[in-house]
């Protein structure tokens, strides 16, 4: 006899775990969500730039060299329809719809290549407008930026809790599908039964799924966050922009009487640039951190200067006093062929998850726990593109890496 019996068991603690569980639990489901000991949900999110993206990370021209134009178009949809049931959808659910302010969203080259890539994304029909200002991009969407993040946090807490949603603090370790349930086994010796799996958390799911240990990547990137007092009688607009081909993304937000610059990145500063290395787990180099730190006070800051109207960035960063308060190092999963996967992940329909979407995980884990949603209820979404389906995996890809 198993410990607990769901008619869904979720693993991970993310936007995507945590708005399907929610989802889920609202059509009367039985769910059981198996967050990492010792954190609560979203925890993830106090590490991030706390930020709901209208589009990938990553030029919108590299999905459409490498899968196509159709690709490229769903998947910048994707996270754009994210936003909009976030906002709609998610939002009155949490009951946490003050916390958030619209952001206008840039896109920044800083190198010629870069430009040029801006230039032929607008051409191929992607969302940007240009503006005066040489390389520098307009989203179509607004991006959505969090407030006060311990109060989201707070919020997802209480949603789950009125949905009878169980949270269960442990790992993990072993996962089993059956034609008729799926078994899990927890570190702490206790098992679960439930009639479907979700996978949410993309670094665990190669150690759960062994098919999948070749073709998940660890891509590490970092987070600096700077704070500086302000009047708050005085209200600044809100900025949110990627730059350098989506290496380095930052946000500035006034929350009453405070300022609260976030820079992620540029990751390409990290050792073996970020990528197939969980970094977290290593131990870095000061001097790392030191030219991190260089190169945001020298590209980035300049950035947020010449938008918020400053006439230099002395003269912003003499206005704001910043203090950098947090350097965190972060690790996400990416699939090696850089095509998110959504869908089924086992053999007989009960296994599914997502991953792959790489710091755009708020508006992408939205849309993605929509499209779960209707796969659990429906057994098919008409939103989900073949293309993302994991099977893809199985087929000559997997073939190729192999040769």
């Amino acid at each position: 006899m198993s410990d607990y019996q769901f008619d869904v068991a979720l693993i991970g603690s993310g936007p995507y775990a945590c708005f399907t569980a929610l989802l889920l639990a609202e059509q009367n489901m039985s769910v059981g969500l198996i967050i990492p000991e010792n954190s609560l949900p979203i925890d993830s999110f106090l590490s991030s730039l706390s930020a709901c993206w209208p589009t990938l990370n990553d030029p919108p021209t590299r999905a459409d060299v490498a899968h196509g134009h159709d690709v490229a178009l769903y998947l910048n949809d994707f996270c754009s329809k994210g936003v909009h049931f976030f906002q709609e959808k998610l939002l009155p659910l949490l009951g946490d719809g003050e916390n958030w302010l619209a952001s206008k969203c840039l896109r920044i080259g800083l190198k010629d290549f870069e430009k040029e890539e801006l230039v032929t994304a607008q051409k191929l029909g992607f969302s940007l407008q240009k503006t005066a200002q040489d390389g520098v991009y307009l989203e179509n969407e607004k991006a959505l930026l969090c407030k006060d993040k311990k109060l989201l946090q707070k919020n997802i807490i209480s949603a789950l809790n009125k949905f009878k949603v169980t949270v269960i603090p442990s790992k993990a370790i072993q996962l089993k599908e059956t034609q008729n349930k799926c078994i899990i086994e927890l570190n702490n010796k206790k098992t679960i039964e439930s009639e479907v799996v979700v996978l949410g958390n993309g670094l665990e799911i190669a150690k759960l799924i062994a098919k999948f240990e070749k073709y998940l990547i660890p891509m590490s990137d970092c987070l600096y966050e700077y704070e500086a007092e302000t009047d708050k009688k005085i209200p600044i607009e809100p900025i949110s922009f990627r730059a350098s081909n989506g290496h380095i993304c930052g946000t500035f937000i006034q929350n009453e009487d405070k300022v609260t610059l976030r820079i992620s990145g540029p990751r390409f500063l990290l050792p073996g640039a970020g990528a197939g290395i969980n970094l977290t787990e290593t131990k870095i180099p000061d001097k790392t951190f030191i030219n991190i730190e260089k190169f945001q006070q020298e590209i980035v800051f300049p950035i947020f200067a010449k938008e918020l109207s400053f006439t230099s960035v002395n003269d912003f960063q003499n206005t704001f006093k910043f203090n950098l308060t947090t350097k965190k190092i972060l690790a996400d999963c990416y699939p090696c062929d850089e095509l998110p996967l959504l869908g089924e992940y086992g053999k007989l329909g009960r296994v599914l998850g997502n991953t792959g979407w790489l710091a755009t995980g708020f508006p992408a884990g939205a849309w993605a726990a929509k499209i779960t949603t209707d796969l659990i209820l429906n057994e098919k979404s008409p939103d989900l593109h073949p293309r993302l389906r994991p099977r893809r995996l199985q087929t000559a890809f997997i073939k190729k890496h192999n040769d």
